[in-house]
Parts: structure tokens; C-alpha cells; sequence
């Protein structure tokens, strides 16, 4: 018989963290369950400590990878090799908020005879301190409402795909996988895992327990092109779908992260592509639909990056060079 649930834990460089991730694993009152863990060639300690766990678990199934080729590659790595009803996802530098959270997840999903299954995630600061994750949730007026059956289409959001329970089987139909971006490879997963499952029970208990951990090395220009296909990505299939509550959601994230990171690297966009990406990317925000479907958003929709190049271009000679900001002035003009 298969296991009830693969637990599928890439991991890059978290020797500080992961024991006490397998541990949060090893610890579930599930015991029915593979732990599918992926080293994706990760350079430090993180492997002796996974050989360690793994003579003490016959559970531990190890993916050993020789070339290092990203967390969205070795997760469709773990889905391929799993063989659970249900499969879940864990960054190895997190970990459960308690042993009862896989049992809890699996039962609901069961019992209720639902794809998908969820409960709330907390984070972790590095002072140690316990927090619910709350504030994305209020800042877009999203709420998970009472413990219950839900359908995505009234919820809508993109994050916290690791507090998701899913089948198996329904993502190997849809031909559902992690597109391979550096950064932002997870929300277009999860939102085509939601739309495909359509409803989920969630249960108003805390199952994940996210680490905060300094980002500033996460401002590359890989990243932030890679993030904003993956926002392209989920703006369109937001249209295509009539989400569009997750369409003005994804228009803010492009307009407010996106602008962000871009920024850091306006500099470095030798070839314009950067720019070239995010007019794109503008273009296709359709402030007309969210307006009539009772959404604020500024008018015209322009990406606070656009206006920085601007203001700055006067000021730098690498900016000035860049013809494509003449088109740009113009949008940011009108």
C-alpha cells in the first residue's frame, strides 16, 4: 500500500536548521508517511546530517543530486518519486508548529473527501518569537473565515502553498509541477493546484511554522526576472480563469515587489531586458476589469519602478543611455 502522505523537503545550505526541521517530520503522530528529501547539491554539511536521520528512518527517502539546479526542479523531482495519497511540501529550514499537524491535515482531507486540505501558518523571527501569519491577509481584505469547507474562487490568494495538503494523483492529472524560477516558482503552482482542486477543508489550527531569515540576498536580476515571469504567469491565468480578486492581487504585487527588486537592478539591465519585461508586464493590467468588479487601484496603472527610472535617468549617465526610456516617459506622461 502506499504511504498516506510524502512530505518532499529540498534542500540547499541549511545545516543550521535542519535537524530541527526532520525532527518536527520524524516526530508526526502520522506515522504512515515517506519524507522524500532532495539535496540539491548543497554545498555545506546538510547531507551527513541527512545520512544520519536516514539510518535511523527507514521512512527517509534521499535524492542525492550532483548538479544544483534549483528548489522548483528538485520538488518535481520529489513528486515524481512519491508514492503518498497525498503529498506536502517543506523547506528545510522550517518546520511543523506541532506532531499532530500531518494527522490533523490528512484526517480532514479523508474525511471530508476533499483534494486539498489546510490549516494556518505562523512565523518564526529570529529572536525566536512566534508569530500568526496574518498581515498579507488583512492588507488585501482576504480572510480563511471559521474551520470548514471553502472554495478557492472566494478566497483567491497565492502564498503559503507549504500549509497545503494536496492529492497526488489530481496534480499528476492536471500535469501540475513547479515552473523552474529562481524566485516566485511557488505561487504558480499553487494557484493552478487551487483552481484544479477547487474546494478544501481548512482546519483553524497553526500546521507550519515559517522561518524569517534576511532576504537581501534574494535581490539578483535572475530573481527578479524569474519573479516576474511568475507574475505574468499568474496574471494571466488569473484573466483566463475570472479570479479576479487574485488578478488585483498579483497587479499589486507587480506594481509594490516586483518595482522593488527591479529597482536594484536597473543598473545592471545591459540589453534592456528588465525594462523590456516589465512594460509587458504593465501592459497587460486591465484596470477597466478590476474597477467594474469594485477593486481601487490607481489609474492609469503604471509600476512604481517606471517612475523611479524616470526621476533618476537625469541623474545617471547609464539610465540616460537607455533609449527605451523614452517610451516609458511618454506612458508615465499620460
Amino acid at each position: 500500500m502506499n504511504p498516506k502522505v510524502s512530505v518532499i523537503v529540498p534542500v540547499y545550505n541549511t545545516e543550521k536548521y535542519i535537524r530541527e526541521c526532520l525532527d518536527s517530520i520524524v516526530n508526526q503522530t502520522l506515522k504512515d508517511i515517506e519524507i522524500i528529501i532532495i539535496n540539491d547539491k548543497s554545498p555545506d554539511n546538510s547531507l551527513s546530517i541527512i545520512n544520519e536521520y536516514q539510518k535511523q528512518d527507514e521512512r527517509i527517502v534521499l535524492i542525492d543530486k550532483k548538479v544544483n539546479e534549483g528548489v522548483g526542479k528538485a520538488r518535481n523531482d520529489g513528486i515524481k518519486v512519491a508514492h503518498g495519497d497525498f503529498v506536502i511540501f517543506m523547506d528545510s529550514d522550517d518546520l511543523y508548529s506541532n506532531d499532530t499537524a500531518l494527522e490533523h491535515l490528512y484526517n480532514a482531507a479523508v474525511e471530508n473527501n476533499v483534494k486539498v486540505s489546510a490549516g494556518r501558518r505562523e512565523s518564526l523571527t529570529e529572536e525566536g518569537k512566534i508569530e500568526l501569519f496574518n498581515n498579507p491577509l488583512i492588507e488585501y481584505d482576504l480572510s480563511f473565515g471559521q474551520e470548514g469547507l471553502m472554495n478557492y474562487k472566494d478566497f483567491q490568494y497565492d502564498y503559503g502553498y507549504q500549509c497545503y495538503l494536496i492529492n497526488r494523483r489530481m496534480l499528476k492529472e492536471n500535469n501540475i509541477l513547479f515552473p523552474l524560477y529562481s524566485r516566485f516558482q511557488d505561487p504558480p503552482f499553487f494557484v493552478k493546484t487551487m483552481y484544479a482542486a477547487n474546494e478544501y477543508f481548512f482546519i483553524d489550527e497553526s500546521v507550519y511554522r515559517y522561518r524569517l531569515l534576511p532576504s537581501s540576498s534574494k535581490i539578483s536580476m535572475k530573481k527578479t526576472l524569474d519573479m516576474l515571469d511568475g507574475i505574468v504567469d499568474n496574471i494571466c491565468f488569473a484573466k483566463e480563469n475570472g479570479l479576479v480578486k487574485l488578478y488585483y492581487l498579483t497587479a499589486l504585487r507587480m506594481k509594490n515587489e516586483v518595482s522593488y527588486m527591479a529597482i536594484h537592478n536597473l543598473f545592471d539591465d545591459a540589453d534592456n531586458e528588465l525594462l523590456y519585461k516589465l512594460i509587458r508586464a504593465n501592459s497587460l493590467v486591465d484596470v477597466e476589469w478590476i474597477k467594474h468588479n469594485g477593486y481601487d487601484i490607481d489609474e492609469p496603472f503604471v509600476l512604481d519602478v517606471f517612475k523611479y527610472a524616470v526621476e533618476t535617468a537625469g541623474k545617471y549617465e547609464e539610465l540616460r543611455k537607455k533609449k527605451i526610456l523614452k517610451p516609458i516617459r511618454i506612458l508615465f506622461r499620460n
